[in-house]
Formats: structure tokens, sequence, C-alpha cells
């Protein structure tokens, strides 16, 4: 019967805490452009964060990072409803790098960077931290 008591305090617990991390996503989202919502998500090479900012204010702030960081740029695409936009280039070390945008809505933009085959986190969140700047400008 302990075991019991035990058991449902745990699932209580973690309830709670899945609900707070829920109400602090949402009002994270209204703090304002360029603020990152949420923690931002480096998964098999990729560094994943999601902005409170419109698209065209995402994108205008990705190209200025990539310029920022003397990235040469050699594609930018842009699908016919404009839920999605690519940037790829070269690093200034050679390396290849992608840039990909997604309008979750009109003022929430996901940015996810890759740099080479496998990844490189500490140089996608040099990227991440200049996109954010940027769109505090």
């Amino acid at each position: 019967m302990n075991y019991l008591k035990k058991g449902l305090g745990l699932v209580l617990m973690a309830s709670m805490l899945i609900g707070n991390t829920g109400c602090a996503v949402f009002l994270a989202a209204g703090a304002g452009a360029g603020m990152g919502i949420g923690a931002a998500e480096y998964i098999r090479g990729e560094l994943k964060q999601a902005y409170a900012a419109p698209m065209e204010k995402a994108w205008q702030a990705s190209l200025a990072a990539a310029e920022e960081l003397k990235m040469r740029t050699t594609e930018k695409s842009i699908d016919n409803l404009d839920q999605n936009r690519v940037i790829k280039g070269k690093t200034d070390e050679g390396r290849d790098f992608q840039i990909a945008l997604e309008a979750t809505s009109k003022e929430v933009t996901t940015v996810k960077v890759r740099i080479g085959v496998f990844g490189d986190e500490a140089y996608s969140k040099r990227i991440q931290e200049l996109i954010a700047k940027n769109l505090k400008k």
C-alpha cells in the first residue's frame, strides 16, 4: 500500500512539472520579438530553437548572422507557401552549413542549424546567438 502512495505522489509531481513547463513556454512566447521560446535542442547534429518572431524577421536575422560570421551563402530557397526557408553554403573554414527556418505560426519561427555532416554544437550555438541578437535590433 505504501508503494501505491509513493507511485501516486510521483505521478502527481510529474504532472505538475509538465503543466508548469507548458505555462512557462506560453508566457515566453509573449515576451517579445527575438526571444527564444523554450530551450534549444541539439539532436543528431542539428541545433533547433524557436523564436517569438515572424518568418521575414527571422529570415533577415539569419542572413545577417551568416554574413557576420563570414559564411559564404550558395543557396537561398523559399517554398511556395512561405512556410519554410533554407540558407545553404560554406563556413569561413570551408564546411557545409544549412540554416532551415519553419513558420510555426505568424509570430513564431523555428530555426534549425547544421554544420557539416555530423554537426558542430559550439558553432551552431554561435549562429543561434547571433540570430537572437539580430532579432532584438
